[in-house]
């Protein structure tokens, strides 16, 4: 339980007693001997509250969190507290009662035997302190929805962790399937860049596999990566492809999700027109932070025939963890115009 929550639970019971108390003050108790006019009811009232917080916390914190364990040992000893209460506190009264020196307020047949006037005020006792105990469910219910609150967070807490664990996994392979690829077609036709690209490549899956296993790393360390990516993709692509990347001059502290950008990077690496004319093939990268807010394009020129993918596996898996990482704090726009694909996502960035 947070700290926060404790101080507010113990604010509220203080509160609640100190609402007894002057309900109790406020109004006159015609209930012999201890009347408000004899200025006696004051110790009587501090003592039976004394009682009833006995009963009442008695079962809210330590009887009844046991209860499924020791069932019949439960009632038992509810109906334990509930008789001892009662006669210690009928005790009291007779004792207050002699210390007092009010045997002259009591009913005759009281003062020649005290047992019969413990008797009597303990009958009286168990059933204010029966009425107590089914009070003292209303903190049962306080603390089982707190309990729940807590075990329902964790749960979602736990299934939050392991389906974006499950995204962040789906990613590895992926890359690795396209950097493998792109080495194998590399490796006949120009030899040198394939050990060059096989090097850059090695480096961006030892990130991959050792720097992102945190929920968030640092936006430096993010398009540091992504840097590391496209010189890559320009040792492999050479002239057949003309890529722009911007990156924003001032970065800070601020974190991120590790690999959110990389599914996109990837399929414009791959959907980008193929013209003979190289220079018509082009790729522009943007990343730009505006006051806390990351903003992200990515535009490539395409072929008449490509089949766009929107919705490949890397684009799901980037939405889904949008949605799980940053509800309510991103967006995600994917358009096509003019043979050129692009995408845009705008997110809250947190240091």
């Amino acid at each position: 339980m947070k700290k926060s929550t404790k101080i507010i639970l113990i604010a509220a019971n203080v509160f609640f007693w100190i609402i007894i108390l002057f309900i109790g003050f406020a109004f006159e108790w015609n209930f012999p001997p201890f009347e408000t006019a004899d200025g006696t009811f004051y110790p009587s009232m501090l003592w039976g509250n004394l009682f009833n917080a006995v009963v009442l916390y008695a079962n809210a914190l330590i009887l009844y969190p046991y209860r499924k364990r020791l069932w019949i040992s439960y009632w038992m000893v509810v109906a334990l507290l509930l008789v001892a209460t009662s006669v210690a506190e009928a005790f009291v009264d007779y004792q207050l009662v002699f210390q007092l020196d009010i045997f002259e307020k009591l009913d005759p047949v009281y003062k020649d035997s005290p047992a019969l006037f413990i008797a009597d005020n303990f009958l009286t006792n168990i059933v204010v302190h029966f009425l107590w105990y089914i009070l003292s469910f209303a903190i049962v219910f306080l603390f089982e929805s707190n309990r729940n609150q807590r075990i329902q967070k964790t749960l979602e807490e736990e299934k939050l962790k392991a389906e974006l664990k499950f995204l962040r996994a789906q990613i590895n392979p992926h890359f690795l399937f396209n950097g493998i690829n792109s080495v194998y077609f590399l490796i006949d036709e120009r030899p040198e860049i394939a050990k060059s690209t096989l090097l850059k490549f090695s480096d961006l899956l030892r990130y991959q596999l050792y720097e992102c296993q945190d929920d968030s790393i640092l936006l430096a360390k993010e398009l540091a990566h992504i840097n590391s990516y496209i010189e890559m993709e320009r040792i492999r692509r050479g002239d057949d492809l003309n890529i722009s990347l911007a990156l924003p001059g001032s970065i800070g502290d601020y974190e991120i999700s590790p690999l959110l950008f990389t599914p996109f990077l990837e399929n414009a690496f791959k959907y980008v027109s193929n013209d003979d004319d190289g220079s018509k093939n082009k790729i522009d990268i943007t990343f730009e932070i505006i006051n806390d807010q990351l903003n992200f394009n990515i535009e490539n020129t395409v072929d008449d025939n490509n089949n766009l993918p929107q919705g490949g596996i890397g684009i799901a898996n980037v939405r889904k963890r949008l949605e799980l990482l940053y509800p309510q704090k991103h967006n995600l726009e994917i358009s096509e115009s003019e043979n050129r694909f692009k995408v845009e996502i705008n997110l809250t960035l947190q240091s």
